[in-house]
């Protein structure tokens, strides 16, 4: 299945510095198929890599509390350390800049999918 991605993280994925993404669907299982594509318009995706494998699919749910930042994948709240690092692996510079991102396309609180094509788990 088409995994589409903004140009700009194309190179996120392929350095490995960013190892999952966050969707708004419920269509995705472990254990399909990932065409990596960026999306140049509508219908039109360029394949950038070669095919992986969705090895994980969790629940992720992100929402702003009293200005925090807060994210539960599978229910459990990431601490601040950990948010941090899940920002950065999901090719953000900034918990600011994730949220942003988030709110502007789905709005908060959000619930969606955390889709992972390494063996991180969280």
């Amino acid at each position: 299945m088409i995994l589409g991605f903004k140009p700009d993280f194309a190179p996120l994925i392929i350095s490995g510095t960013k190892v999952h993404t966050i969707r708004a669907s419920r269509r995705w299982v472990a254990g399909q198929l990932i065409s990596f594509c960026t999306i140049l318009g509508p219908d039109n995706f360029a394949k950038f890599q070669p095919d992986g494998v969705a090895r994980t699919v969790q629940t992720i749910r992100a929402t702003q509390i009293n200005g925090t930042y807060l994210i539960e994948i599978d229910g459990r709240q990431l601490p601040g350390s950990e948010l941090v690092e899940f920002v950065r692996r999901d090719g953000f510079e900034s918990a600011d800049q994730l949220f942003h991102f988030l709110a502007g396309y789905h709005g908060l609180p959000f619930v969606g999918q955390l889709i992972h094509w390494t063996d991180l788990v969280y």
